[in-house]
């Protein structure tokens, strides 16, 4: 059989102009998304309140979020575990990504206008004492005129230089962090009823969460806080059905829903915009 090398030289082009898989630029394309354009890597999804959510509903809303994103147009990319379950509990200081990724998410937690030593983490609050100062935390006049503002804001600059880097590798050019700060569940039946399903069945379900888009080459972070309420007898209508009460877990994916699209929508029409700005940043 005679071999064509003008075939063989078009076959090995063709191989060579493929995409390889399993490096860190193609694991951050695992969303989709647009090819052009704002791309965001998703750092972590992560529960920093006084009660941590676990880990299942963490990964829920992450499903949600990227969907959202994507909906808006917006390139979406991040590690295998966008919650960052491992880097959520690791030491502070460890050194590894996931560890670095919980300590940028910190660092602009601490450093925004909605933070709140009081009602926080244990992690959290460690993390506060060491960039910020114990003696900080007192200065009562000064947060409460921090808490008011609205002004976009920096990492401390090595966390600046971290989220560049991580960044960079990913071939991303902002950064986003949530923070599910409380879900709360208000049960159809009292805990004096005696109905068999009062445990899995839903009258009210509300949602407060904190999120953060960092601009990774300069450090610009902007903030927003995010709150919603559900009633079972709004989800069943929606859906067509009739009934105050509804199984808890449906509740919960409907609201998670409603907070994803609104971060994917204030990232799209306020977010990028702030970080993007060659404007002043406060250093908090």
């Amino acid at each position: 059989m005679q071999i064509s090398w003008k075939n063989v030289f078009l076959l090995a082009a063709l191989l060579f102009a493929l995409p390889l898989t399993g490096t860190p630029a193609q694991a951050a394309g695992l969303f989709g998304g647009t090819p052009a354009g704002d791309s965001v890597f998703v750092g972590e999804v992560q529960s920093y309140g006084d009660y941590e959510l676990k880990a299942d509903a963490c990964a829920t809303f992450v499903d949600k979020l990227a969907e959202a994103l994507r909906q808006q147009g917006i390139a979406v990319s991040g590690r295998a575990d966008l919650t960052n379950e491992e880097g959520r509990h690791d030491a502070i200081g460890s050194g590894d990504e996931a560890a670095e990724l919980s300590e940028i998410h910190m660092d602009a937690i601490v450093h925004g206008h909605q933070f709140d030593r009081g009602y926080t983490a244990a992690k959290l609050a460690r993390y506060a004492d060491m960039a910020m100062g114990r003696a900080y935390f007192h200065q009562e006049e000064r947060l409460a005129a921090w808490k008011k503002s609205t002004q976009v804001y920096r990492l401390s600059p090595d966390k600046q230089r971290t989220a560049a880097t991580i960044a960079a590798k990913y071939g991303a050019d902002y950064m986003l962090f949530v923070n599910l700060k409380d879900f709360d569940v208000r049960l159809k039946h009292s805990i004096f009823a005696t109905h068999t399903e009062r445990e899995t069945k839903g009258k009210k379900l509300s949602a407060s969460l904190d999120y953060y888009l960092v601009n990774a080459r300069t450090g610009r972070v902007y903030e927003k806080h995010i709150e919603n309420k559900k009633t079972a007898q709004m989800v069943n209508f929606g859906l067509g059905k009739t009934g105050k009460g509804m199984d808890v877990d449906t509740l919960l994916g409907e609201v998670m829903e409603t907070s994803a699209k609104d971060i994917a929508a204030d990232v799209k029409k306020h977010g990028l915009d702030e970080v993007k700005g060659n404007g002043t940043s406060l250093v908090h």
